[in-house]
Formats: C-alpha cells, sequence, structure tokens
C-alpha cells in the first residue's frame, strides 16, 4: 500500500505525526459523525484536530479517484485553501492523505483545524438562542459575501455553516463538508445562488423567510428569487423521480434473470 501525503505549509514541522494518523484512526479519537464517513475529534502535538475519513469507494470508483479524478479529500483540502485565500472562513486545512495501490484507492483522509463553534445554523432552527433571528441575517450576509466573490457550494446544508460568538458580540461563520464546492471567476447568477439554497433543510415558512432575506441582501429581485427556487425544486423532482423509476427498473431486470 502507497500513502501519499500533502501538508499545509504551516504544519509541515509536523510530519511525522500527520503521517501516523492513518494508523491511528481507527483506535484513538472521539468520533463526531459516523454515517458513511468517519470524522473523529485526534489530539495531535497539543491540538485538537478534525480528521475525516472518507468511506472506501466502490471499485470503479477507486479506480477512476486513482488515476482520473481528484479524491474527496484532495479537493476538500485545495477548496479550503481556496476560501482562505479569498477571505472566506473555513477551519485552518492542515492536510490530507491517499492510501493506494495499482488498482485504486483505499482510504483518503482530510484534516483540518477542529473549531469550538457555539451553533450549527441547523440548531437556530431547531433549538434557537434568543437572537437567533440576528444570527441568521448574518450568516444570510455571509452566504452572500462568497457567492459575490464566485463561491457556489453546492453542500449548502444546516450542518455545514458552523457559528462561533466573538467576545465583541459580533459571530464568525465556518463553511464545512468542502469536497463539492466550485469557483468561478464572476458573482453566481440569480439561479445559481439560489439553487445552493434548495439543500436548506427548514420549513417552508423559515425557506421563505431565508429567500427574502437574501433577496435584500443580494439586490436579486424576490420573485425572480422565487422563480428559480421553485424551478430548482421542480427539476430535482423529476430527476429523483426519474431515477427511482430507472433504479425499480433495474432491480426488476436483475429478478428476472436470476429465475
Amino acid at each position: 500500500m502507497k500513502i501519499s501525503c500533502h501538508i499545509h505549509k504551516l504544519y509541515t514541522h509536523l510530519r511525522n505525526e500527520i503521517e501516523a494518523i492513518p494508523s491511528r484512526f481507527d483506535n484513538e479519537g472521539d468520533v463526531i459523525y459516523n454515517i458513511r464517513n468517519c470524522i473523529k475529534k485526534i489530539n495531535v502535538a497539543g491540538e485538537v484536530w478534525n480528521v475525516k475519513s472518507f468511506k472506501k469507494p466502490i471499485p470503479v470508483n477507486s479506480f477512476i479517484y486513482r488515476y482520473c479524478r481528484k479524491t474527496k479529500a484532495e479537493r476538500s483540502y485545495k477548496n479550503a485553501v481556496r476560501l482562505l485565500n479569498l477571505n472566506i472562513s473555513t477551519p485552518q486545512p492542515i492536510a490530507y492523505i491517499i492510501e493506494k495501490n495499482l488498482l485504486g484507492i483505499h482510504r483518503s483522509y482530510y484534516i483540518s483545524q477542529q473549531i469550538a463553534y457555539d451553533h450549527t445554523l441547523g440548531d437556530l432552527f431547531r433549538k434557537p438562542p434568543q437572537d437567533a433571528p440576528h444570527i441568521i441575517g448574518e450568516c444570510i450576509k455571509y452566504i452572500n459575501s462568497f457567492h459575490r466573490k464566485g463561491v457556489y457550494f453546492l453542500d449548502l446544508s444546516v450542518g455545514n455553516i458552523l457559528i462561533k460568538r466573538q467576545a465583541d458580540g459580533g459571530f464568525t461563520f465556518y463553511l464545512i463538508d468542502l469536497n463539492r464546492a466550485k469557483f468561478y471567476n464572476r458573482p453566481l447568477t440569480c439561479s445559481e445562488s439560489v439553487k445552493a439554497f434548495c439543500r436548506l433543510d427548514t420549513t417552508t415558512e423559515q425557506k421563505e423567510d431565508i429567500l427574502r432575506q437574501y433577496a435584500s441582501v443580494s439586490g436579486f429581485d424576490y420573485e425572480d428569487v422565487i422563480h428559480h427556487y421553485n424551478q430548482h425544486k421542480e427539476d430535482d423532482f423529476r430527476r429523483r423521480k426519474m431515477k427511482k423509476y430507472h433504479l425499480k427498473r433495474l432491480r426488476e431486470t436483475l429478478s428476472h434473470k436470476r429465475k
């Protein structure tokens, strides 16, 4: 098994500790998340790091990630670096590690600083603090700021924005789960911006309020925002329906072949 490791220039002095993480991962650390991918907090050199181990890909994807496409770990790292270069806050990237052989990728890891945050965006809707409306408004400004810088964040879910209260009463917002971010050399269009909101898991009333505030902050016409949002939701519904139909037909075909 060959291991490749790319380390941020701020952490090259910890190369030995970083390269040891794959051997430590299964038996050490505190689990934060363990659905498909596994995320742990691990103590390294007196710091708490966030280590994400991506699910081992199926054979065909393993080959593709080995020879044709960047792994999710590499994309996460490079997207984090690009965000910070654009002055968009995300946990400091530390390294990515890829285990591979001639047939493909075995496992990959993305390592970043662990953020001591106070809320996720989802917390503001599920168990809202008293100042939740104000924080949501500031978060919408944050989202608009990276849209204006050409960042299209495909996984804009309520769990992927972390919120940290500052001593001066302000807030810092952090984007996480970065492997599907895209970057353009222009501000996002109204349609592109609104499409990102389709993944937010909120009530219809909450979503309408978010879109209304976003229209006000971004300068887009509210009617255009709603039009594009409804269009994207309809397109997404049709895609899901077609996918469900084709999966059903595939299962029926395989079932007939077994008989």
